[in-house]
Order: C-alpha cells, then sequence, then structure tokens
C-alpha cells in the first residue's frame, strides 16, 4: 500500500526474517527517503528475537534474490527477505524461492533435444509409446479454440449440436474434459490443473505395474538435526524402488494473476528424495573388524531426478543430479562452494499441448521418461563437482 506526505512515499511491505533457527514475519513502511537496508535493521533491532543478533552480514533482497538498493526495488514485491548469505536457513521445501538455489550455486544448463536430454539413459530408439499413439489419434483435434468450438449456441453453422458433441470421442475423454473445465468453469484454478496432469500421466500408463502418481507426497527434507518438508504437486514412485520424477505446478499468488515459479519446490524435492537415497545406501553398509561403517561407494553417487513443471496447460523438462556436496551443504546449513547444474529441455517458453506439434512432443517426452520410470535405477559414479552446464 502507497501513502503520500508532502514528496515523501511509503509503501508497507511484508519482510521474512530468517533468524538463528526461527522465521519472523514483520510488516515495515518503507519511505523513498531512506535505504531500505537501514529501515530494515532499525526496526529489527527493537524486536526482542533479534537483539543479540549481528545483523552486519545480513542482506536484503526480493523473492528472486536481487538486493534491495532503494525504494524502486521495494515496489510490486510481495515481499522481502532479510537473511545471512553464507547460512541455508531451514525452510520446507514450498517456502524455497531463488535465494536458495543461489545458496547452492545451481546454474542452468540448456539441452536442445531428447537426444542430449536423455544421453544417460541408455535408449535405443526414442519413439512414443503405444498408449501415446493412441491418445494422440483421440486428441487430434484438440486446440485452444476448444471452448467456443464445443459450446451449445444458437447459431449451429458456427457450433456443433449438443447431440452431436455428446458423441463426440474427444469430448468424452477425461483428459478433455479437465481442460474444458479449467478453461471454461475454473479459470485456471491449480486444482482443476492438477486434474488434467492427473488424467494425463494415468493415460500414459504411469499407474501401472509397480508406478504410481503420488499426489501431494509429504517428503523429509532435513537441515542437520532439523526436519522439515518438501512437497510436489505429484511424485511418480516405483513402490520397490524409488521416486525419480517430480511434477510441480506454478502457483497463482495474488489476485492479479501473477505466477510463481516453482523450480526451487522441485530442487528441494529432489534433494529431499536423494537423502532419503543416501539414507537407505548408509543402511546397505557393511560393518568392517572393528565395527565401524564401512565407506560405501554408494555415499558418493549422482541421484539422478526429473521434473516436470507445469503451468496451466505448458510443460517445460528438467533434471537434477543430486551429488554429495549437495547434500552436505543442507546437513552443514552452508552456502554451496560449486555448480551444481540444473538442466533444462529446450530453453524458452514451454511446449503447450492445445498446440499440435507440441502435444506430440509432450507425448514423446513422457513416453521416454516412463520408460526410465519402471527401469529400476543405477545411480552415476561421483567423478567430479557439476559444471555450469553444457
Amino acid at each position: 500500500k502507497m501513502s503520500y506526505e508532502g514528496t515523501v512515499e511509503h509503501r508497507v511491505v511484508k519482510v521474512i526474517i530468517y533468524s538463528e533457527e526461527n522465521i519472523h514475519e514483520v510488516l515495515i513502511a518503507f519511505s523513498n527517503t531512506e535505504r531500505p537496508i537501514d529501515k530494515v535493521k532499525k526496526e529489527i533491532r527493537l524486536l526482542r528475537f533479534c537483539r543479540d543478533v549481528n545483523l552486519d552480514a545480513y542482506d536484503l533482497v526480493t523473492s528472486q534474490n536481487i538486493s534491495v538498493i532503494d525504494f524502486s526495488f521495494v515496489e510490486e514485491q510481495p515481499y522481502l527477505i532479510f537473511h545471512s548469505p553464507e547460512r541455508i536457513f531451514p525452510l520446507a521445501g514450498n517456502e524455497w524461492t531463488k535465494v536458495q538455489l543461489d545458496q547452492l550455486m545451481v546454474v542452468f544448463g540448456n539441452l536442445p533435444d531428447v537426444f542430449s536430454f536423455f544421453n544417460d539413459a541408455g535408449f535405443r530408439r526414442f519413439e512414443i509409446s503405444h498408449r501415446g499413439i493412441e491418445l494422440l489419434s483421440i486428441l487430434s483435434e484438440l486446440d485452444d479454440s476448444l471452448i467456443r468450438k464445443y459450446s451449445a449456441a444458437e447459431d449451429d453453422e458456427i457450433h456443433s449440436s449438443i447431440n452431436e458433441q455428446r458423441h463426440n470421442k474427444m469430448l468424452q475423454h477425461p483428459i478433455f474434459k479437465a481442460l474444458f473445465t479449467t478453461r471454461k468453469f475454473m479459470n485456471g484454478k491449480p486444482f482443476a490443473d492438477d486434474d488434467f496432469v492427473r488424467h494425463l500421466l494415468h493415460e500414459m500408463g504411469f499407474n501401472e505395474g509397480m508406478l504410481y502418481v503420488a499426489p501431494k507426497m509429504r517428503n523429509k527434507l532435513t537441515f542437520g538435526k532439523l526436519q522439515k518438508t518438501a512437497n510436489a504437486d505429484f511424485i511418480i514412485l516405483d513402490m520397490l524402488s524409488n521416486a525419480s520424477i517430480v511434477v510441480v505446478e506454478d502457483k497463482i499468488w495474488d489476485e492479479e494473476q501473477k505466477y510463481n515459479n516453482s523450480i526451487p519446490q522441485f530442487v528441494a524435492t529432489a534433494i529431499a528424495i536423494a537423502q532419503q537415497q543416501r539414507i537407505e545406501a548408509l543402511n546397505r553398509s557393511k560393518r568392517d573388524i572393528c565395527g565401524n561403517l564401512k565407506t560405501s561407494a554408494e555415499e558418493s553417487i549422482l541421484n539422478t531426478v526429473y521434473g516436470i513443471r507445469m503451468r496451466r496447460w505448458v510443460f517445460h523438462f528438467y533434471f537434477i543430479r543430486i551429488g554429495p556436496e549437495i547434500l552436505d551443504a543442507l546437513k552443514n546449513q552452508t552456502k554451496m562452494t560449486s555448480n551444481t547444474t540444473l538442466y533444462r529441455y529446450k530453453f524458452g517458453t514451454g511446449l503447450d499441448f492445445m498446440v499440435k506439434e507440441d502435444r506430440k512432443e509432450i507425448i514423446l517426452m513422457l513416453s521416454l521418461l516412463q520408460e526410465i520410470a519402471i527401469t529400476p535405477a543405477e545411480p552415476s559414479p561421483h567423478i567430479s563437482s557439476s559444471g555450469g552446464g553444457p
């Protein structure tokens, strides 16, 4: 909210403070006549929980980890973050922002095609599954005009009749129903988008055999002795093995229909999965003659976790290899000193399920991901720290 006193402007903004083992939220009134960082430190020093904290090492940043220099950086921000950059604060995965990605030195690597994206998967063929081919055939006429095209109206020259619509196989398909409901009735609300993804993964066979699409699964995310959770919209599990594919959705965070970015949520969930796999590897270790645990080769593996990021019906595909350094960084709650690469498929605006060529590419990616999900994972040996990407 803005207010004016002559030529002085004020704005009240929520500031999130990471202090020791606690998180606090404080409303602070900023003016265009003072430095925001000075204002925050002045206000916080008056609060009981920060009186003994040395604030000199703390920074004031946006959720995108951009330093707040002056009043112009305060405007249009949903909140600001006041924290120590060298210390990873224990937060639940859905509270992660670019702050945590920068502390973990996550950098992007762009992969231009399916061959480079699945380079280590050992595929001999890169083909759409039989289920995918059938689905593409059923949804062949799906496009962005589906609401106008399949809405009953008086003008029969433009719109098909209700009776014709009721016998249309595409309209009877649950994927179309979910998309139609989202577009026409829900205005793209997240739970309706979840329904679309759930139906799509089911139709692609991600619930067959020992695979299961687990919704809203709570994963333990540990920071030393402290434990939080990392939740994804869906996690694809092999019931006899481990999770390897995470599905997250960009959520709307305000009334202006602005979306957050769910990449930090994916990274947090991938780390939680890797932490669990590391625990299981340690439990499989054998003790030496003195009763001490032997160093297991599995302690130094890179766990590959794939990610599907959704914004309504637009798809982005990622994978990340979680190694010992990033796990130790969370354990010690200290900033990383080397990069971890988050690989993304075809950097750009994403693949739109409403566009026929994009839909074919999405189905191909899902077909290959299903092959990975049903194949027992053999983690890659950890050779060196991740670099900046290709």
